[in-house]
């Protein structure tokens, strides 16, 4: 499908389920009304909710429609920061962490490291819908790319990085996986901490890449430089102060671009157990 046609035929399809689904629709609604409550009124609220739903159906479409493109299309459609730290730390062998959130078409990301010569692979959790499932291990799948289901044995994935490969992970939602609460949006939220354990233990360089839609329906990917980790002794308090840092970048872009994260997940449902 062309994508002058696929874009505004999968916008409107969003806006359908938009209206459709009546649970996504309210959660994302309140989602921003949590964060932004205070600073934006009733109408521009409902506005931003409309527009992550556009947004998330036109991101369906380009994260398999652009991964089929050629390299010339591809560069004319994304944009991204400069690669040259990456490739510094992806060189020296030891394998490279690439954490990055649901904002923006984030399914590309992986299909555009590949591009650019980096060998990686992807780490996600299986769906119980099977043709959901298939389709994203598809659109996870590619020339030097593999993805890993969450249930793999994590040898697997040191492997992987013992060979020099880089993982992708996404790191923005509340899932049943190992994890830390730390600040995110500016309240405390349980955050996975595998990858960042990981990059700790390993002695492994650590990036957040964030994608956008940009004016133009273009994509930008923006790259941090390699993270710096902190390393006092205490590993389990390194761990959360390296987790919020993450954090911190995340927020920061979802702060940039509101309409373009996924509001309509479950991001604050495990609460903290507290003594009294």
């Amino acid at each position: 499908m062309p994508r002058g046609l696929g874009l505004p035929l999968f916008s409107f399809l969003g806006t359908l389920v938009f209206y459709i689904s009546d649970k996504e629709r309210r959660r994302t609604i309140e989602h921003l009304e949590f964060i932004y409550g205070k600073e934006w009124d009733e109408r521009k609220i409902k506005r931003t909710a409309l527009a992550v739903f556009k947004n998330s159906g036109m991101n369906l479409f380009d994260g398999v429609h652009l991964a089929c493109l050629t390299d010339d299309k591809l560069n004319k459609i994304v944009t991204h920061d400069s690669f040259e730290e990456v490739k510094n730390a992806y060189a020296k062998g030891k394998g490279v962490v690439a954490i990055t959130a649901h904002v923006g078409c984030f399914e590309m990301q992986l299909h555009l490291y590949s591009r650019k010569g980096f060998k990686c692979f992807a780490i996600g959790r299986k769906f119980e819908n099977e043709m959901v499932d298939d389709v994203v291990r598809k659109m996870r799948s590619g020339p030097d790319m593999e993805y890993m289901d969450k249930s793999e044995n994590p040898r697997n994935v040191i492997r992987s990085l013992q060979k020099g490969k880089m993982m992708g992970v996404l790191v923005d939602q509340d899932t049943k996986v190992e994890g830390v609460f730390a600040g995110f949006l500016g309240h405390e939220s349980f955050t996975p901490s595998g990858p960042i354990r990981l990059a700790m233990k390993l002695d492994l360089p650590a990036f957040v890449g964030i994608t956008a839609r940009m004016p133009g329906n273009k994509h930008h990917l923006f790259i941090t430089p390699p993270l710096t980790l902190d390393n006092t002794g205490n590993f389990e308090a390194d761990l959360i102060s390296n987790v919020q840092k993450v954090n911190d970048i995340i927020s920061e872009y979802i702060h940039k671009f509101p309409e373009q994260w996924v509001w309509m997940h479950k991001r604050w449902a495990t609460k903290q157990k507290r003594n009294v």
